[in-house]
């Protein structure tokens, strides 16, 4: 996982609850440096792969989270892929 992009992601998104879009903007917008497609692309793919393991993971703790896991799954496949959509925009 890239270093810099984690610690900015961690830093908006963790720390100052900003929404993953903004990450994006931001980091697409180079505020915080270039970064090459690929590490950024790589990185949301990274956090989209821990996110729905995380769904996994609550699925199999309730019976309640395992009935809306698909649904919810989809919803971030579809967000990450929008994300990835907005960043490779010009």
């Amino acid at each position: 996982m890239n270093e810099r992009l984690w610690g900015i992601y961690e830093q908006l998104c963790l720390v100052e609850m900003r929404g993953l879009d903004e990450f994006v903007r931001r980091v697409k917008g180079s505020e915080f440096g270039d970064f090459s497609r690929d590490d950024v692309i790589t990185f949301l793919r990274e956090i989209e792969a821990n996110m729905l393991d995380n769904i996994q993971t609550k699925a199999m703790e309730h019976h309640v989270y395992a009935e809306m896991a698909d649904e919810v799954s989809e919803e971030t496949q579809k967000m990450f892929d929008e994300l990835i959509e907005e960043f490779e925009r010009a």
